[in-house]
């Protein structure tokens, strides 16, 4: 639970974050360290994340004393995919390349990407061993400093080269903060193994490659926006989708680290039919956690706008994040609801071919598209892709429909949602920004948690509530005995 809380903790964290740094800098400002900072999680995903995925498959307790090889050759990809990037940030230098981004940002850049990666690492073997209080003060301990220095680096110099090493800084001095949390006494340089490092590549490499594709997506947009209209709508698109993808990312990631899990360990112990019954049930819970929350965000945008968004960013979040949310909402059902099933059948190149195409989509659209460049029309086109690639995975899992949750639940949560919707919708405009906000809050959950109590989602619902009654009641009742 600790681990779920701190995840849950960072990404509200980062959101604001991003909130305070776009503030700071201004549109114009905040999209030029958007895009560097796009390129630079995209380098760190491409070099380092099937590292990250096999440390956190493959290393734990009981591997870590009896084959020291393994945490050997995952150190050793870390320090060569580090001289790898730092080796092309070199030779970028020298042939006076620097993508408009100028030789500053590049450099801040790729310490940043390189940086990120050795936190994520560390991060990774600290969840695989439960050492949850450790992964929980490395993770405040990088928030505390990017706050500190990236909104201080970003109001008094207005400088996002400035603020992107700030960023850089801020994780380096945590992970190296807290590295001997993560030491390994057994395992030495030479014990890698180049035979592992091909079962890691194996094992990540599809999810990786199609996390990259969605996210040079971004990217490209971003650049086409300042590209062809200029940065300061690159930085109202980029805001708008950022706080859209995170906010409703995070609350399927939260479930999935959860919910994966559980699933996993039933098809080990029961049998694959009981781990399809779990992952059925997973997913019946998950989309109905992201239906309610994609809904309630566009219902109360407004609100949200009004309270969060910095104003000069303001005219522009409302109607993009509206255009952005349903496709956002859509590639998070199939991250956290059909992605599991790819993995758990080892079939992760379904998720390669969803990416490959959301990409080509998207940018066949913009390149090559009738419609003219304005952010609205490049959200639109994204939201559109991001779909798309959510009917292709349902299409590509249809062989394995034991995995997806019944018709009977589905129908119940599209009940459930429009039932809330219709609720929220006529308060987004009640009374002040805060109030309209709880307003739609409550108002959305009361009405969703009712249609799924009466209909029993899953069956999971009414026993749910039962025991949450019972126990309730144990509580009152155990202070008058003590008396």
């Amino acid at each position: 639970m600790l681990i779920i809380l701190t995840f849950v903790l960072n990404a509200g964290l980062n959101f604001l974050l991003g909130l305070l740094v776009a503030a700071a800098l201004g549109p114009g400002a905040y999209g030029h360290f958007s895009i560097a900072f796009t390129a630079a999680t995209l380098a760190g995903t491409l070099v380092f994340d099937w590292l990250r995925l096999s440390a956190t498959r493959f290393y734990n307790e009981q591997t870590r004393a009896s084959a020291p090889e393994l945490r050997a050759t995952l150190n050793a990809g870390y320090i060569v995919g580090a001289l790898v990037l730092l080796a092309l940030a070199g030779a970028a230098v020298l042939l006076g390349l620097d993508f408009g981004m100028g030789r500053p940002m590049i450099g801040a850049a790729v310490l940043f990407a390189v940086a990120s990666g050795f936190f994520e690492f560390f991060a990774a073997l600290l969840r695989a061993r439960f050492h949850n209080l450790a992964y929980s003060s490395l993770v405040i301990l990088k928030n505390v400093l990017a706050f500190v220095s990236m909104v201080g680096a970003g109001y008094v110099f207005r400088d996002a080269t400035l603020v992107m090493t700030m960023a850089a800084a801020s994780v380096l001095v945590s992970t190296f903060a807290l590295w001997r949390q993560t030491a390994d006494p057994h395992s030495r340089l030479p014990q890698a193994s180049r035979g592992q490092i091909v079962a890691y590549l194996r094992y990540g490499a599809p999810i990786v490659v199609a996390n990259i594709f969605y996210q040079a997506v971004m990217l490209a947009n971003r650049g086409f926006a300042a590209a062809q209209i200029d940065f300061a709508a690159a930085g109202q698109l980029s805001l708008a989708t950022d706080m859209t993808i995170r906010l409703i990312v995070v609350a399927g990631a939260a479930l999935d680290i959860l919910l994966f899990q559980i699933a996993v360990h039933r098809r080990a112990t029961a049998g694959a039919e009981a781990g399809a019954a779990q992952v059925a049930r997973n997913s019946a819970l998950i989309l109905a956690a992201l239906t309610l929350l994609c809904l309630g965000y566009m219902a109360s945008l407004p609100a949200f706008a009004a309270l969060v968004a910095p104003a000069k960013f303001r005219d522009t979040f409302v109607p993009l994040s509206l255009i952005l949310a349903p496709g956002v909402a859509l590639f998070c059902v199939g991250q956290f609801c059909l992605n599991p099933i790819a993995q758990i059948e080892h079939r992760t190149g379904l998720t390669l071919v969803a990416a490959l195409a959301t990409t080509a989509l998207d940018l066949g659209l913009v390149w090559f598209g009738p419609l003219p460049t304005t952010i609205a029309n490049l959200a639109m086109i994204h939201s559109a892709s991001l779909a798309a690639g959510f009917f292709l995975m349902i299409a590509q899992t249809w062989p394995w429909r034991a995995y997806w949750p019944r018709a009977r639940d589905v129908g119940t949560i599209a009940l459930a949602g429009a039932a809330s919707f219709f609720v929220m919708w006529p308060l987004r405009h009640a009374g002040p920004p805060i109030l309209s906000l709880l307003l739609v809050a409550f108002a959305g959950a009361v009405a969703f948690g009712a249609v799924l109590y009466l209909l029993d989602l899953g069956g999971m619902i009414r026993p749910a509530a039962s025991k949450l009654f019972v126990r309730l009641g144990r509580r009152r009742v155990a202070p008058a005995r003590g008396v």
